[in-house]
């Protein structure tokens, strides 16, 4: 079923273009600055404290800001939907790419698609598209990984490798996000979609907690002693094996999917699995019924 409202929105092209450049930007510059693996520490601290991030930060967000609020004056619906849509806009830049004061409710712009009804078939839709895609971006996580456990914790001691490694998982996090974000936004429930590709949303998250919690790590490194500094290092070490597994586990499952019978199979052994199991209960319940007092 399609979630519409009114007829099919017309327009807007260029601007959406542009906005979902500027969300992109915005995205990246966070990337970079994330804590995605065993690399790239130095050129993260770099960059945080080079006089870059703040001011790109800065102007993306207000670029983001100044669009919403221009855009509550061209649409036409409901004055509290499109303050909300600017709001969450405003707190969470990306989420331009997806939504903005100016669109419609029940519609999604999609860069080269242009408007589409939010729904099931806008879903499988926007999901082939980026099938093949997303493998190959998954795909990059084995030469990663490589260079990781190579080079392990002496990979900081050879900056150029360092710095194409952590690079290269950025382009991974951006593009599991930016999936992440259309899907959901296309998905005819976002709760559902969740759930089921919960996976993704790890891969997502992880990098995030992962820098709130060393956080302090890369304003005060110079003042940390020994002890906090090795703690730090072990923290980021968990994080980054979860990472790992997160994204080996998902490369797994979109390797699967792309064979349709071997795919098939698999979903068609989880199935008995499942119906065995289900026997067994049923079983289980049949037996404690017969304790049951006779009325």
């Amino acid at each position: 079923m399609m979630s519409t409202s009114g007829p099919t929105p017309q327009g807007g092209t260029i601007r959406h273009g542009l906005m979902l450049v500027v969300a992109i930007a915005f995205l990246t510059v966070i990337g970079l600055v994330l804590p995605q693996g065993d690399s790239g520490e130095a050129f993260r601290e770099w960059f945080m404290t080079s006089g870059l991030f703040l001011p790109l930060i800065i102007t993306l967000w207000a670029i983001v800001i100044v669009e919403g609020i221009a855009g509550l004056f061209v649409m036409h619906d409901a004055l509290p939907a499109r303050l909300k849509r600017l709001l969450l806009t405003a707190l969470l830049p990306p989420l331009r790419m997806i939504t903005a004061s100016s669109k419609p409710r029940g519609w999604l712009w999609l860069p080269g698609i242009g408007w589409k009804p939010v729904g099931e078939e806008t879903s499988e839709q926007l999901e082939q598209k980026l099938a093949l895609p997303m493998v190959i971006l998954t795909l990059l996580v084995l030469p990663v990984l490589g260079a990781e456990l190579a080079g392990g914790e002496t990979l900081d001691n050879h900056p150029r490798m360092a710095l194409a490694t952590h690079l290269t998982t950025c382009v991974i996090w951006i593009g599991f996000t930016m999936e992440f974000l259309w899907m959901v936004a296309a998905a005819p429930s976002k709760v559902t979609y969740c759930l089921k590709n919960w996976i993704n949303l790890v891969v997502i998250l992880l990098p995030l907690v992962a820098f709130l919690r060393t956080l302090n790590l890369f304003r005060f490194t110079r003042m940390l002693r020994a002890g906090k500094l090795l703690r730090a290092y072990r923290l980021r070490g968990l994080w980054t094996r979860l990472w790992r597994l997160a994204l080996l586990f998902n490369l797994l499952d979109r390797l699967q999917q792309r064979d349709t019978k071997k795919y098939c199979a698999i979903l068609e052994k989880k199935i008995e699995d499942l119906e065995e199991k289900l026997a067994e209960l049923r079983g289980k319940l049949a037996k404690q019924r017969g304790k049951l007092p006779q009325e």
